[in-house]
């Protein structure tokens, strides 16, 4: 008998990466295996997603804007309740993802199971700045897991540029044990010919997911191109995550192909996204992390038969640009959207149709072989 149990501080509900993996060990696991995840309770009304076959421990909700010292006292609390958890649960596979989860991880295998097989992934790149400007509790957190990087069976970022700096930043401290885990939709997402295969005569739509403020993203210039090509596209948005400011800006736009749609469940993306024909991405590349980013959403509008646009900011998603086959991926500068015609974007002359082959359950043999 198996027991793995996965650590993540924040909400599971927020990374669906880490929930495909879940399903994927579920998959994946023999008779008798028992798998945990730990974890922190949702907040904002998001819906609370469960695993058939996944023992989850929400041990406390962290509200979002919540006092400094709130938030230290919830991180001390995360790593008790998290540590008596794992005590008492004794797995002989442990994942914790990103630093915030490293406190519990790293008692439970420096004092009561040494022969715990350890693997850690970060969904994102944290620069050394970033770092030293952030909690002294974070850092403090830092330091331990630098402690783990030697016996730790698994290390991996999302891709080789975010994995390449943080090499660079540890310097001696780097784990030896490398590895790159790209954040795949599930295979049941692709779909076998996109509905849209060109050009018509009805407006073009386009459609964004996630996140949404008027900071660290190209929503004003998007929204503003977007209003000046009524009749010609319009654009809806699915978010449960924006500030007050986004929601005031497109009020105030009051464009009238601008469309706030609210939130949408994760698992019903693969019947929503078809829908349309561009998936966009807005980060701005404020920091590393946008910058050497591939985004998740990438992938999810692509394998639904979207053509994606990305800004020019996002370095590391310029590998998957192209334009000789459909759905596209085109690196677009949102600063300069007047330079664009929404026709040119979408032309697809010449464009042979070639199917995504993005899975999250292809992108982990290698990690469940570990496991």
């Amino acid at each position: 008998m198996s027991i793995k149990c996965i650590v993540h501080f924040q909400p599971i509900e927020r990374y669906p990466p880490a929930f495909n993996l879940l399903r994927v060990l579920v998959d994946q696991q023999k008779p008798g295996d028992k798998i945990f995840l730990i974890t922190t309770a949702q907040t904002g009304g998001r819906e609370k997603m469960d695993i058939s076959g996944v023992s989850i421990f929400r041990l406390f909700e962290l509200k979002p804007g919540a006092h400094r010292i709130i938030r230290m006292t919830r991180y001390c609390q995360f790593i008790i309740a998290a540590l008596l958890r794992l005590i008492i649960i004794r797995p002989g596979v442990l994942l914790y993802y990103e630093t915030a989860s490293a406190g519990a991880p790293y008692f439970y295998t420096r004092f009561f199971r040494p022969s715990c097989k350890l693997l850690i992934h970060y969904h994102e790149y944290t620069s050394l700045s970033e770092l030293q400007t952030g909690m002294l509790l974070y850092r403090w957190l830092h330091k331990l897991e630098r402690k783990m990087y030697k016996k730790a069976a698994w290390v991996s970022h999302t891709n080789d540029d975010r994995m390449s700096m943080f090499i660079n930043d540890e310097g001696s401290e780097a784990p030896i044990n490398r590895f790159i885990y790209p954040n795949y939709p599930p295979l049941s997402w692709q779909i076998d010919e996109p509905l849209w295969q060109g050009p018509t005569n009805t407006p073009i739509g386009l459609v964004y997911v996630g996140a949404l403020s008027t900071e660290d993203f190209y929503l004003k210039e998007f929204a503003v191109w977007v209003a000046s090509n009524a009749g010609k596209c319009y654009w809806d948005i699915y978010s449960d995550n924006h500030t007050e400011e986004a929601i005031s800006y497109l009020k105030q736009l009051n464009a009238p192909n601008i469309f706030f749609k609210g939130a949408v469940k994760y698992d019903q993306l693969p019947q929503v996204l078809p829908q349309y024909q561009v998936g966009v991405v807005l980060y701005n590349g404020a920091i590393p992390n946008q910058v050497f980013l591939v985004p998740n959403k990438l992938f999810e509008y692509f394998v639904c038969g979207l053509d994606t646009w990305f800004p020019t900011k996002l370095i590391g998603s310029r590998i998957f640009k192209t334009d000789q086959t459909f759905p596209k991926v085109l690196e677009i500068d949102f600063e300069k959207m007047e330079n664009y015609s929404i026709q040119d974007l979408i032309d697809r002359v010449n464009c042979q149709y070639k199917k995504p082959s993005f899975a999250c359950e292809s992108a982990s043999g290698q990690i469940l072989s570990i496991m």
